[in-house]
């Protein structure tokens, strides 16, 4: 039973919300939303209370309602998403037939890298993984790569919290504060089997209009036959497919190339 009332109330909740967003520029007001979604007048301002208080809906000087900061953040950062996937599809697909190894573009939400993209390798040994599957940032090579460029106080906050140890040769501590300073000099991150053994990878990052990362893209095989040197030799054109990519999502890298943080 409690199960069906907060279904309900979820339901009510989107009603309200769909409500405001065919209303236009013009916005709705508290009583036509309660007719709208059937409810009285009461019930609508106590979800209308929750709805503005998290930002999902916001309210005029006349007191008509609008679709919310919140709500539309949370639109453009899908759209971006999917911006970037469309992007990068044909870069992945390059980079695969490059390299012979898979290849995945993720994205930083939270602590982690969320692979939303990957184009597996054609070899019979290859590595698993799953989209929307996430990983730390601290200790892969997408993660490292937009780590490194981050906002100090955001990057500062994630590394606070990244103290875990996935394998004896994960870095952490001052090792990976270093390990991240040569990353930004060089412009991409190895992970040298240090999320997981027995897998190395390189990591490239993708900026954005702002010159954040919004992604990343990284190139992943078994250590057996691929070496921190090839990682290396790998990275060069693969760093110029992250700069395309973010240039079709509307970055323009800087003239000299050098990669610093905003």
């Amino acid at each position: 039973m409690k199960s069906g009332r907060k279904s309900s109330s979820v339901d009510k909740a989107f009603e309200l919300i769909n409500a405001v967003s065919e209303s236009g520029r013009a916005g709705i007001t508290l009583g036509e939303l309660a007719n709208r979604a059937g409810v009285a007048v009461s019930t609508a301002h106590r979800y209308v209370t929750s709805l503005l208080e998290l930002g999902v809906l916001d309210r005029d000087a006349a007191g008509a309602f609008h679709l919310g900061v919140t709500l539309i953040t949370l639109a453009g950062q899908y759209l971006e998403e999917d911006n970037l996937r469309a992007a990068a599809r044909p870069y992945l697909l390059e980079l695969v037939e490059l390299s012979g190894e898979t290849v995945h573009l993720g994205i930083p939400v939270g602590d982690h890298i969320v692979y939303v993209d990957k184009v597996e390798s054609a070899k019979s040994i290859r590595l698993v993984s799953r989209i929307g599957s996430r990983a730390p940032m601290h200790c892969t090579a997408m993660g490292k790569a937009v780590l490194a460029l981050l906002e100090e106080r955001r990057s500062a906050e994630i590394l606070a919290r990244s103290h875990d140890r996935h394998t004896p040769r994960t870095l952490i501590g001052d090792t990976l504060l270093a390990e991240l300073a040569t990353v930004r000099a060089q412009g991409f991150a190895i992970d040298d089997e240090e999320n997981e053994e027995g897998v190395r990878c390189v990591g490239l990052p993708i900026m954005n209009t702002s010159g954040q990362p919004v992604g990343a893209l990284s190139v992943s095989a078994p250590a057996n036959r691929f070496s921190v040197e090839d990682c290396r030799r790998l990275a060069p054109t693969a760093l110029a497919m992250a700069a395309d990519i973010g240039r079709r999502i509307g970055y323009t890298a800087p003239r000299n190339g050098e990669f610093v943080p905003h």
